[in-house]
């Protein structure tokens, strides 16, 4: 797969690099993007970078919250899009979470497991065994395909606890990946619920179409 040139936006031409909160001290995990392509350092999970093209990063957000949670809490809502500029506002209801304290997620999480996530990183295709055969260790690797349905390892995309939330912000939305996470992208089988959750209400997007109070901004 070729990489796509970096989309226009403060900081698309230069190597930028989102810190995560988990892993080595003196060389801390992070995704790393640059116009020739991304990287992925995770140590435990990887035993070398994994190395991929920007065309195969799809969307990259942040939502902000604590490592700790308590009760029933989703990080990540899933917005309902009813055009290509239009989404119903989160206020009117969502179509789920990426991520709940109660339901776990479909991604693959990053650092501890008992901390939420604040940052997430879809692609635009699972990445299969040949992306992921060289850079995992073996261990990863074969509790991956443990965890898979078909016994296959593969990867739709990775949670993640920043260490500087405004900067993954401007990076992602340097290289055009902040963009608003909306049931197009996320099918069912990906969302997680909780009994809070109010559904999405088309006709409120539909009365209020357009750019003001209709498209969640960045981060939302």
């Amino acid at each position: 797969m070729s990489s796509a040139p970096p989309p226009p936006g403060s900081g698309a031409g230069r190597a930028l690099t989102i810190a995560f909160e988990s892993g080595r001290r003196a060389s801390p995990d992070a995704l790393r993007l640059s116009p020739n392509g991304a990287t992925l350092e995770v140590d435990g999970l990887l035993q070398q970078p994994l190395r991929l093209t920007l065309g195969q990063l799809h969307i990259g957000i942040v939502d902000r919250g604590p490592a700790k949670v308590r009760g029933e809490a989703g990080r990540f809502p899933v917005l309902r899009r009813l055009s290509a500029t239009t989404v119903v506002p989160r206020e009117q209801g969502i179509e789920g979470w990426l991520w709940t304290s109660t339901g776990g997620s479909a991604l693959t999480l990053l650092g501890d497991p008992d901390a939420a996530p604040t940052g997430a990183l879809l692609f635009t295709k699972p990445l299969g065994p040949e992306q992921l055969e060289e850079a995992m260790t073996p261990a990863a690797l074969e509790a991956l395909a443990a965890r898979s349905p078909l016994g296959v390892p593969s990867i739709l995309g990775v949670l993640f606890r920043v260490a500087e939330p405004a900067n993954a912000e401007s990076a992602f939305r340097a290289y055009g990946l902040l963009r608003p996470l909306t049931d197009r992208e996320v099918p069912p089988t990906m969302r997680r619920h909780l009994p809070t959750d109010k559904p999405a209400d088309p006709s409120v997007g539909a009365r209020s179409e357009g750019p003001k109070g209709s498209v969640a901004p960045p981060g939302f």
